[in-house]
């Protein structure tokens, strides 16, 4: 009797078995798995391909083309449940890769991606400016740009002695993380100058007491001009640091003479440095420049300049561009 229901219990283990094999292998043929993937784990830096074809897991060498063509049609290749194909890049973690062939599932590896590649800076650039002429925040984040193998990177700046009032070379540290906690750092300095003539940069200089413009690129002088400054005493030209806010063609300036006339004067070329009160622009009535002339005889403020050299100066002249006044 014992004997009988061991062979019984054998019958069935193997009719068991034979299904479980019949699942998977009702498809013909056989797929044989490639020895390089015989283990079910591994380790994967963040950015190593994961393969989407099932030639690199299953060795389809000795098969017929027809067999192959079946094995491609019928086979499919799912990262953490999606089609690879579809799935997008493996974030750092756990993942499983599972290859269903005819349906059923053929083979399951469980890996791991692991991130140890900090960020990479692209950019760290030097700016500068003058004295009691501040850089917008957006000038400075953009001194340092970063990358990272995770398309993630996080950058934080350290800037805790710059003074935008005081001359002086100002260390920014930038600290770039990815999504992984890695670290990279950069520096690069913020150069804050006297506002004086022969300074480095581009920006205008207008010198007072010399009635003469120069405009300076790079260091270097592009080019320069006699002018006439706001009238000595009562409507002299302000003194300090600014910039182009803005320039516009042919516009008519309107204002109040001492007596309480009033006036207007057409200019082709304006070059706006504080509001919309106070600029450079072309003074077609003058016909000199420079010398005494402001000392009795000067403008309501502004700085005028020669037709040709106004002309000059607004094609070239970029709004943001510093205008030194001393």
């Amino acid at each position: 009797m014992r004997s009988r229901r061991r062979l019984i219990t054998e019958l069935l283990i193997l009719l068991t078995a034979s299904a479980m094999c019949l699942m998977l292998t009702s498809c013909k043929p056989y797929l044989p798995v490639n020895p390089k993937y015989s283990y079910s784990s591994f380790t994967l830096e963040l950015g190593e391909p994961i393969s989407p074809d099932i030639a690199e897991y299953v060795d389809l060498s000795e098969m017929s083309e027809e067999d192959k063509a079946f094995v491609l049609d019928n086979t499919e290749l799912l990262l953490d449940g999606v089609d690879i194909r579809e799935a997008g890049m493996a974030m750092p973690g756990d993942h499983k890769l599972t290859i269903k062939y005819c349906g059923h599932q053929y083979r399951q590896y469980s890996f791991t991606i692991t991130d140890k590649v900090p960020p990479v800076f692209t950019r760290a650039e030097n700016v500068g400016t003058f004295a009691g002429l501040p850089i917008e925040d957006e000038k400075i984040n953009n001194m340092f740009a970063a990358e990272d193998n995770s398309g993630e990177v996080k950058v934080e700046l350290q800037k805790p002695d710059l003074d935008f009032d005081k001359a002086g070379n100002y260390k920014i540290t930038a600290v770039a993380t990815d999504s992984s906690g890695n670290k990279a750092t950069a520096e690069a300095y913020v150069k804050v100058q006297k506002p004086e003539y022969g300074a480095l940069g581009t920006y205008v200089y207008v010198s007072i007491s010399k009635q003469h413009l120069t405009y300076f690129v790079d260091g270097k002088v592009k080019m320069d001009c006699p002018v006439v400054t706001g009238n000595a005493g009562n409507h002299s030209t302000p003194k300090g640091t600014y910039r182009l806010i803005y320039k516009s063609r042919n516009q008519t300036l309107k204002g109040t003479e001492d007596n309480g006339d009033e006036y207007e004067s057409f200019v082709s070329y304006w070059m706006a440095f504080i509001g919309s009160s106070y600029g450079l622009h072309d003074a077609s009535w003058r016909s000199e420049f420079g010398g005494n002339i402001y000392q009795g005889a000067g403008s309501h403020g502004c700085v005028n300049m020669p037709p040709s050299s106004a002309a000059q100066l607004y094609e070239i002249l970029e709004p943001g561009t510093p205008i030194l006044i001393y």
